[in-house]
């Protein structure tokens, strides 16, 4: 059996169509005289998943940050950390992205919005310690507890929304590195 020769693009077809239909690679590699390899590399490279030139890549991990990398992939069912490594390298623009300009914004006009009322509230406890300090009664007014209610409210306001923002950003990160980490978790054990 000659394993070197080069098939004809009528063979590659009649490879792909019997695989289809269930044949074995085995059966197809007696058939037309090549290698199960080259069967399998015919069949890859009509998906288009033949890999290309590969680049052998290390790195120093501390215990801590091997743990948890082995923590995230267990609690997805991944067992196989070479292929999850690569397929989150493959989609290494989705953590980082730059921040989303929506946050930004809000960020943005959040921030402001405390530097006003802030500057607000330290006019009011510059003038509360002003007071003290000379021995006179405290001038707090009415109006002065409207500012501070009003920043109260607002800081609470930033929470909450800031909350919800950063939920909506975590749960799209997770959904596409899930994404990326699909039908890892079937693998079984880890192949090196």
């Amino acid at each position: 059996m000659r394993h070197h020769r080069k098939l004809t693009d009528d063979e590659r077809s009649q490879i792909i169509e019997a695989r289809a239909g269930g044949t074995s690679a085995a059966v197809l590699a007696r058939r037309f005289g090549v290698s199960t390899r080259t069967i399998y590399s015919t069949l890859s490279r009509a998906k288009g998943t033949r890999p290309g030139p590969t680049t052998t890549i290390s790195t120093r991990l501390s215990a801590r940050q091997l743990a948890g990398f082995q923590a995230a992939l267990a609690r997805r069912g991944i067992t196989d950390q070479p292929a999850a490594l690569r397929r989150l390298m493959g989609a290494a623009d989705i953590p980082l992205r730059p921040v989303d300009p929506v946050v930004l914004d809000h960020l943005q006009a959040w921030g402001a919005q405390v530097a006003t009322e802030g500057a607000a509230v330290n006019h009011i406890a510059r003038k509360l310690n002003e007071a003290k300090l000379r021995g006179r009664p405290l001038p707090f007014t009415d109006d002065d507890m409207t500012t501070i209610r009003t920043f109260a409210g607002g800081l609470e306001e930033f929470a909450d929304a800031f909350h919800i923002l950063w939920e909506a950003q975590l749960a799209a990160k997770k959904c596409e590195v899930d994404k990326a980490l699909e039908g890892l978790q079937s693998k079984g054990p880890a192949s090196h």
